[in-house]
């Protein structure tokens, strides 16, 4: 999503991301990672409860888990130390205000993620519906 940061905010939204660690695992994948969007944490996961994010040792090991993994490794990307809860698995939720949920990415398993072009389709889709115009397919 980081290489996404400006399209996104172009849109007029902003990227919010919610760990599972503690802040001072928050503090080290901000600067290692160089984020620079809101960071929170959530180690009593009460956030990923209410957004129904699974959790489990399936979820995290399967075959298109080692898939995923073998895949970043050829595009040079390495895991760092986990920090926070291995179980938990994440999500992509944007979100009009009035809490209104326009699209929601419930990830099945580790490094299951939707698309940057997903992700914009949906905020062009929520801008459309905000301005009150009829969205183009």
């Amino acid at each position: 999503m980081r290489d996404a940061l400006s399209d996104i905010r172009r849109r007029g939204a902003e990227l919010v991301i919610v760990g599972n660690g503690r802040p001072e695992h928050a503090l080290d994948f901000r600067d290692s990672e160089h984020v620079e969007c809101p960071l929170y944490v959530d180690p009593e996961l009460r956030a990923y409860a209410a957004a129904g994010l699974k959790r489990g040792l399936r979820s995290s090991f399967s075959p298109g888990v080692v898939l995923r993994g073998l895949r970043a490794i050829r595009e040079g990307k390495r895991q760092g130390p986990t920090m926070g809860d291995p179980w938990q698995q994440g999500g992509v939720f944007v979100i009009r205000p009035g809490n209104r949920v326009e699209f929601a990415y419930i990830s099945e398993e580790a490094g299951d993620h939707p698309s940057s072009a997903e992700i914009l389709s949906a905020l062009d889709r929520a801008s459309s519906k905000k301005r009150g115009a009829t969205p183009r397919t």
